[in-house]
């Protein structure tokens, strides 16, 4: 959060780039968010994965928040080549509102059309009801009840969980929430078991 969405409230660009200034705001929270994918993909590296940064604002556009163009070849060139590319939530051109941020959920609702598996790693076990515990599925059924439950992050600017379940919940695929902070879990979802997270099936899944 403090890479993106911190400097995103700093220079307030909620409501999108409207002046010179909020344009230095743009071109500081990139960098940011840059700087954070340089790390990744440098720890990736140093495990072994060929990864290779792809920076969302060279290849994707919004129209009032929400994607409106995508140049996935350059992604797909990489991993015909046998390359991982590694993408993020970034600020973005917005042809309606000068520029917002871009969150790395839409991206992954937008490339996980048709995938096999989608995983989102965060730094919990699932998403959590009012007494704190796990809840194992969400549905597009109660999907409503279970929101009501969910804490807002004043500085998560894209929705934090609730926009992270809108995300899945369209994507058309069964996906599933883990705790990165347990890699067994995340190696148990790609061998097509299930241990501690939340799984989210839309309808007719």
């Amino acid at each position: 959060g403090s890479f993106g969405h911190a400097v995103v409230i700093k220079h307030g660009l909620q409501d999108g780039v409207k002046n010179t200034e909020q344009k230095l705001g743009y071109a500081d929270t990139h960098a940011s968010c840059a700087e954070l994918s340089s790390m990744v993909v440098r720890a990736l590296i140093e495990n072994g994965a060929p990864a290779i940064s792809i920076p969302p604002a060279m290849v994707l556009t919004l129209k009032d928040k929400r994607i409106s163009s995508f140049n996935t070849k350059v992604i797909d060139d990489y991993l015909q080549s046998g390359y991982l590319p590694v993408l993020y939530g970034d600020m973005v051109p917005d042809s309606i509102l000068g520029g917002y941020p871009c969150s790395g959920d839409q991206i992954v609702a937008y490339l996980g059309k048709g995938a096999d598996i989608v995983v989102l790693a965060t730094d919990v076990d699932g998403v959590l009801d009012d007494k704190g515990n796990v809840v194992p599925l969400v549905t597009s059924a109660n999907f409503q009840e279970i929101s009501k439950h969910l804490k807002h992050t004043e500085n998560d600017v894209t929705g934090g969980m609730k926009g992270k379940l809108e995300e899945l919940l369209a994507l058309g695929t069964v996906s599933s929430i883990v705790n990165a902070d347990h890699p067994e879990r995340i190696e148990a979802l790609f061998s097509g078991k299930t241990l501690l997270c939340t799984k989210i099936e839309p309808e007719g899944k």
